[in-house]
């Protein structure tokens, strides 16, 4: 009998605009997008498979700096619907 390794999911890379957040100290992003060219997360979320909890790869960049951090969906029930809770301690600067 064949025993068959897990296979390793790499998290969806989603852009989030980090100004965004919900208030000071609070690291809920709301304005995700995905895809090219970018569009509303919402559009996805069934062809993704996305879940409440579910681990992505958010990055951000601009002309100046780009960088990624991981974090967790959270499914909300107003539009947009799907909002990221980044783990800053992951944070990892591409550029910039």
């Amino acid at each position: 009998m064949v025993t068959r390794q897990p296979i390793m999911s790499v998290p969806p890379r989603i852009y989030a605009d980090f100004n965004s957040v919900y208030g000071e100290g609070c690291s809920i992003c709301w304005c995700l997008c995905y895809g090219l060219p970018l569009r509303d997360l919402d559009e996805f979320a069934e062809e993704l498979g996305l879940h409440d909890g579910m681990p992505v790869m958010l990055y951000y960049e601009d002309e100046s700096e780009e960088f990624e951090v991981s974090a967790v969906l959270v499914e909300t029930t107003t539009r947009p619907r799907w909002h990221a809770r980044a783990d800053w301690k992951t944070q990892r600067q591409i550029r910039g």
